[in-house]
């Protein structure tokens, strides 16, 4: 993306898609864990553990709403961004791995990889908007 309205609406979309999973995690849990294809781990003991991750993804993004008011301004919250996303792929490819997690769950979090990319982009391209 060569241009700050690009970068600020890419912003907003990873926004509005942190923000859906949210809601999902914390009004839909069962629409969302069978999206994920595991309702039968969805259990009354696992409800708090979602709320809480839920309530995660909604704060990252607000951050990433934030981001998008003014890129530059908010470039440590882009780094924050890059490494969480990093962070929730990897964990759930080892939850695959060794865990026998669904790999419905393994597909949902390839977009959270993609994302990373971009806010990794943004530096690339931020490092060369200084030369």
């Amino acid at each position: 993306m060569k241009n700050s309205r690009a970068w600020r609406g890419f912003f907003q979309f990873s926004a509005i898609f942190n923000f859906s999973a949210a809601f999902m995690m914390l009004f839909v849990p069962e629409f969302f864990f069978s999206i994920l294809m595991m309702s039968e781990a969805l259990t009354a003991e696992a409800i708090p553990w979602l709320h809480q991750f839920g309530g995660l993804v909604l704060v990252f993004g607000m951050g990433y709403w934030l981001i998008s008011t003014n890129p530059m301004l908010h470039k440590d919250i882009v780094w924050m961004g890059c490494v969480g996303k990093i962070v929730v792929f990897t964990i759930a490819w080892i939850d695959i791995a060794f865990f026998a997690a669904p790999i419905g769950f393994g597909i949902l979090v390839i977009a959270d990889l993609i994302f990373a990319m971009f806010f990794a982009a943004f530096f690339v391209k931020r490092g060369e908007a200084r030369k």
